[in-house]
């Protein structure tokens, strides 16, 4: 599209959807400047476009000059990623963004704005450079149209910005959204913006604050009382934190709220901080603990433990200079102030970086826990409150009438509530629940002004000024009052608002207390319309100044939950009755007409439909949780219109399945055709539960998924429930389509009563789900020991493993739980022997359980202790020396007859049959130093007589050919190998030179490549160990020697470090000592299997090691050697050996291979990483045929994230040499 015509028709629609979006900035009524900033520049870079269309437009017909657009233009014009294209996603965001909204939904709010000033800032810019594109375009100046391109244009979006400056990619931003489900941002920016610019300077300028932004102090107590501005001060220093931070420092904060006690456990609260400051990580990736941490609890469905999220809170914040931790109403934490001072000690425990800020109320207990805090009290300032005032004056409607027509009642006003809130002139109510005045000012000052607001003229306004209550609780009182003094029709509506926001399960929004109010009112079979709805503004200000509505989320709660405290404790009766109306409601609401289409089949479906029926999710999802407080009865009518109604079942069932998680097809994750009777047992109603099993409905009845009505409940820990359908004859054992029963359910949820219930119903302990997973794992994952135990009595299988090879205690031990794996050690059980087992005692070692995996594991130390031990190889019977006492002798014949020459006579003639040889190796060679000596040979150094040339000569002497089967055959054997390779060499295979026999000595003289530097056994034991860039070098070329030698049919069946020499001082290598090689295939995936028993007894593979009769085995066999070599490079000690046999690990070296037991001991492996760990467990497979192949670990993650130079350096070494 870079003809001129087509750029026009592109440019004509572009300019209407710019008229669109300038129009849509101009119909918002808040912004202020930013609004008017970019609208502005949207019409300043219109104009430029329409410049520019011009020239397009002459561009078609008009010879070319130097003012005409040249081709070249008008192509980078019209590119995908070009200007045209980069502006039209700018402005379909704008338009999005600002359309008008559904007709339910615009009731409920006004038409906001709802960008923030970065977002204002980003599209400036970009509108600034497409302006530029444009004007160079225009003068035809391509050279500075390619700098522009070169500053990434194509970026507008700024999502995308954001997630690529950040490194995000989709896993990234997935696993951060999976660490906690609390998040405190919204409640942040609706606070901020309720505070008055220019209150809160004295607390930001304070000195003990400022000593405590410079990490002069650790921990900083800010107590105050209700009412004294805490929260307000709290988002004010939060603010500043974020606007001085570095890129090394981060803030993170809780907002603690009394009515989410039940949610605000320890765990999510650590979570949460753990969230935030991996939302500022600048690095390029996740933290590797981090992404370990979601793919263990991702492929369970758990949820983390405290103590792991501790460990890696504390590491990161260990990679920060300064961390800091803003917790705000400490003493709303919890549902006791011990156990809201006991998740302080946590985070002050997270390290000397971690610096905590906290507000509380004041208590005896916290006086005396922060006697070590440095303390700044907060209390109301004179001057905040003033400025507060003055500014709410102004923004009341009456009262800023009556203040523009007497300019002295705004001094009146404001001197009156200051002066009344000292609390140095106002004595203290005496009864209890009273508070002083002393302890609200700013919450006295702010409902003063909301009662003075409600007056006609000025006189009332004097009056109530001279009256005004003394206390919070006389407050609640008058506001009361003035709600009962309204019309009939308006006290209604308040008392039912007022009401039901203080008894709601969760805050409601204003369209959502709209729709409850409206469909309490609509006859039977009526569906809910707009017309229906009371008006946004006459519900909320009904409720005289005790309800306020949260800016960014719309939704509606009380003014301070001194209120709630104040309505709990003296209108209990009128709360009761408003969950008995709000239940009515919701089972009404979910039966609606409005719903008959039945389930949404597409997520934009859902979306719309939440979006016009709010709620709806409150309904379904809360529609039974007060019933069992009332009489059932009460609700009959009304349940069993909802249970006769398959249609209003599948909407009820589909809304309490959603999650606030908004992935492709979210809306559709939810089971078909759930019964009435398993959704009424989502709460807690055994009464009506025999009542509906009573009128015909099934026990057995489930949905697609497969649960029953007592899984259900089970999983919910409702444990009359439970007991009530056992009793009427429930399957304990019934399985859903997991084949995950009551038990596991309930177990996985930590319920503890409702195990005891099943328990004591004989309910079957181990029933494996479909993935193997068991009761157990179930209680071992939600970290209550007490299940454990009763599981554990009522035989429970300790042994059981899933199907990727955890056990119980394998995820205990990963999980760090110390009592729960020391329970079931206790018990009898052991680690799997197999990766899950090793990684388990890993990653607890790594979390500080070290002793918990000494008592598990084998003991390493005196293996660790000693130097690395050479090993010669063994033939045939040779080997049979690592068999177990009392195996049968393994002989010579148990061979296969192509692996052994058949003839056991003959001389030395025989014994160098088919050997392409020569005679005379001292005319051509000299032969000096001996280098060492091998299980067949000696080898020297010898040096070509002509050339001075240094090579190796391996000497074989060959005096009796009856008792030399073994060296000749490997003699045949390397020669062949190497011969082989020769022909299209190796540069990581020792080089062949010549071989000569020489009959009047009875010797074989085999001269090979020399390489200087000896053998790699030789470096780890004077290093001690390699590090992980050196091993990976090293392994790397073994590979690269590995995959050609198997891509000839021949298998090493020899590998390690003994054998693996030094080319260099720069770690090239050299595999050599091909004695045992074999030719087993032409291909890699030869089905041609070897059969001896030979090899060197650590090394050797599971395989070489079985039964004669089972014994046939490949290339996998180098593969096991390859990981031994790996295990001894980065750790200097072997993972078999017979040092570890001990009466607590009672199992020979043969069994430790068969069995594949072998672990990472601490401190050894420590500072290895877990890809490392990984790459050697695909290695040591016990089972050749899930064992990896070369490719697979040349594909590793441990070998292609290394840094790119050493793999180019391993490639270009491991290239092929020409002949």
């Amino acid at each position: 599209m870079s003809d001129p015509l087509s750029v026009t028709v592109s440019v004509i629609a572009l300019l209407q959807l710019a008229a669109t979006a300038t129009q849509h900035i101009k119909d918002v009524k808040h912004g202020s400047a930013d609004r008017l900033r970019l609208r502005d520049e949207l019409r300043s870079t219109a104009c430029v476009l329409e410049m520019l269309n011009d020239r397009v437009e002459d561009a078609k017909d008009a010879s070319e000059t130097d003012e005409t657009l040249k081709p070249a233009s008008i192509k980078a014009l019209a590119e995908p990623d070009g200007p045209l294209s980069l502006f039209r996603q700018l402005l379909q965001e704008i338009v999005t963004k600002l359309e008008p909204q559904a007709s339910l939904r615009r009731l409920a709010k006004h038409f906001t704005w709802p960008f923030d000033k970065k977002d204002i800032a980003e599209m400036l810019t970009s509108l600034e450079r497409i302006k530029s594109h444009f004007s160079l375009i225009m003068q035809n100046d391509l050279r500075e149209l390619v700098k522009l391109s070169n500053l990434k244009l194509d970026n507008l979006n700024n999502k995308a910005d954001r997630s690529e400056a950040k490194s995000r990619d989709e896993e990234a931003i997935k696993i951060i959204s999976w660490i906690s489900p609390l998040s405190f941002h919204t409640k942040h920016t609706d606070i901020l913006e309720s505070v008055e610019p220019g209150t809160g300077t004295w607390l930001i300028e304070h000195d003990t604050f400022q000593r405590w932004v410079r990490g002069d102090i650790d921990g900083l107590w800010c107590p105050g009382i209700p009412g004294a501005g805490k929260t307000s001060l709290v988002s004010l220093i939060i603010n500043h934190l974020e606007r001085e931070r570095n890129a090394d420092t981060a803030c993170a904060y809780i907002y603690c709220d009394y009515n989410r006690r039940l949610e605000q456990t320890p765990s999510a609260l650590l979570s949460s901080l753990l969230q935030q400051v991996l939302q500022n990580f600048t690095d390029q990736s996740l933290p590797a603990e981090v992404s370990l941490l979601y793919s263990q609890h991702h492929k369970y469905d758990t949820r983390p433990t405290q103590t792991q999220v501790t460990d890696i809170l504390r590491k990161v914040a260990a990679r920060l200079t300064v961390f800091y931790i803003v917790i705000d109403a400490l003493d709303e934490c919890a549902e006791s102030e011990e156990a809201a001072l006991q998740f302080l000690e946590t985070v002050s425990s997270l390290g000397a970086h971690a610096k905590v800020l906290c507000t509380s109320r004041f208590s005896t207990t916290f006086e005396e826990y922060f006697c070590k805090y440095e303390r700044l009290p907060i209390a109301a300032q004179d001057a905040d409150i003033t400025t507060f005032l003055e500014t709410q004056i102004h923004q009341k409607h009456r009262l800023s009438r009556h203040v523009r027509a007497d300019p002295t009642l705004k001094d009146e006003i404001v001197g009156t509530i200051i002066q009344g809130s000292q609390g140095m002139y106002v004595e203290a109510e005496t009864r209890p629940g009273f508070l002083s005045v002393n302890q609200h000012r700013f919450l006295l000052a702010k409902l003063h002004l909301e009662s003075l607001s409600q007056k006609i003229n000025r006189k009332e306004v004097r009056s109530s000024l001279r009256t005004l209550p003394a206390s919070l609780n006389a407050t609640y009182s008058d506001a009361l009052e003035r709600i009962y003094r309204q019309a009939p029709e308006a006290v209604g509506l308040a008392e039912a608002v007022l009401f039901w926001v203080l008894c709601a399960k969760r805050p409601l929004t204003i369209l959502e207390l709209q729709q409850l109010y409206a469909t309490e009112g609509l006859p039977e079979d009526s569906a809910l319309e707009e017309d229906d709805l009371p008006d946004a503004d006459i519900l909320t200000g009904a409720c005289g100044g005790l309800v306020m509505i949260d800016s960014d989320s719309k939704t509606v709660r009380i003014v301070h939950y001194t209120a709630q405290q104040y309505f709990e404790q003296f209108q209990s009766d009128k709360l009761l009755h408003a969950r008995f109306r709000i239940t009515n409601i919701s089972l009404k609401y979910l039966s609606l007409p409005n719903f008959s289409s039945g389930i949404c089949t597409t997520d934009k479906d859902m979306a719309q439909r939440l979006e016009d029926y709010p709620f709806l999710d409150y309904a379904a999802k809360n529609w039974g949780a007060d019933i069992g407080e009332f009489d059932g009865d009460d609700f009959i009518l009304a349940l069993d219109r909802l249970a006769s109604s398959p249609t209003a079942l599948g909407t009820t069932s589909q809304a309490f399945g959603l999650h606030n998680d908004r992935h492709s097809n979210w809306s559709q994750e939810f089971p078909r055709d759930t019964p009435a009777l398993v959704l009424a047992a989502t709460f807690n109603l055994p009464r009506v539960l025999e009542r509906m099993v009573q009128n015909g409905h099934g026990l057995e009845n489930t949905g697609t998924d497969g649960e029953t009505a007592l899984i259900r409940a089970a999983s919910f820990g409702l444990e009359e429930n439970v007991r009530a359908l056992l009793d009427l004859g429930a399957d304990k054992n019934a399985r859903d389509h997991m084949d995950e029963t009551a038990l596991q359910r309930a177990a996985r949820n930590g319920e503890e009563g409702v195990v005891k219930v099943l328990l004591s119903k004989q309910a079957d302990v181990n029933v494996n789900t479909s993935s193997d997973w068991t009761a157990l794992m179930s209680a071992v994952s939600s970290g209550n020991t007490e299940i454990v135990q009763m599981l554990v009595d009522a035989g429970a299988n300790l042994m059981a493993e899933t199907v990727w090879g955890d056990s119980a205690l394998s995820i205990a031990t990963r999980n760090g739980q110390e009592a729960i794996a020391t329970l079931l050690a206790d018990r009898g059980a052991i680690l799997p022997h197999n990766p899950a087992g090793r990684r388990a005692s890993t990653v607890a070692t790594r979390s500080g359980f070290g002793q918990l995996v000494r008592r598990l594991t084998a003991d390493y130390e005196a293996v660790a202790r000693q130097p690395l031990q050479r090993q010669s190889l063994e033939l045939l019977g040779g080997l049979s020396g690592i068999q177990e006492p009392g195996e049968p002798e393994r002989e010579e014949s148990d061979a296969g007859s192509d692996e052994a020459h058949e003839s056991s006579h003959g001389d030395f003639s025989e014994a160098t049959e088919g050997l392409e040889y020569s005679i005379g190796f001292a005319r051509r060679y000299d032969l000096k130093e001996k280098m060492g000596k091998g299980h067949f040979a000696e080898v020297f150094v010898c040096t070509n007589r002509v050339t001075g040339m240094a090579y190796a000569a391996k000497v074989f002497r060959i005096e009796k050919w009856k008792r030399a089967t073994a060296k000749v055959e490997g003699i045949h054997n390397e020669c062949q190998a190497l011969r082989k390779a020769l022909q299209r060499s190796h540069v990581n295979i020792l080089r062949f030179v010549d071989l000569f026999a020489e009959f009047t000595e009875s010797k074989i003289y085999m001269v090979l490549e020399i390489a200087p530097e000896g053998e790699l056994f030789h470096l780890i034991v004077m290093k001690q160990r390699l590090t992980e860039e050196e091993s990976r070098k090293v392994f790397l070329q073994i590979l690269s020697a590995l995959e050609f030698l198997h891509g000839l049919g021949w298998a090493h069946r020899d590998i390690k470090p003994e054998n693996i020499l030094l080319a260099d001082k720069h770690l090239h290598i050299k595999l050599a000592d091909f004695g045992l090689a074999k030719k087993i295939g032409n291909e890699p995936n030869s089905t041609r299997l070897a059969t001896t028993l030979c090899g060197t007894p650590s090394y050797a593979a599971p395989e070489i090691l079985a039964e004669p009769a089972q014994r046939k085995y490949g290339f996998g066999v180098d593969i096991w050697s390859t990981g031994v070599v790996l295990y001894i490079c980065l750790c200097g000690f072997p993972p078999f050996s017979d040092e570890l046999y001990s009466s607590e690990f009672p199992y020979t070296l043969s069994q430790q291979i068969r069995s594949g037991r072998f672990d990472y001991p601490s401190p050894y492996w420590d500072s290895i990483g877990d890809a490392a760990l990984d790459l050697i467990d695909s290695m040591l497979l016990v089972d050749p045929e899930i064992r990896f192949n070369v490719e697979q670990c040349m594909t590793h993650p441990w070998i292609v994230d290394a840094d790119p130079s050493v793999l180019q350096d391993i490639v270009k070494s491991a290239s092929p040499e020409p002949i």
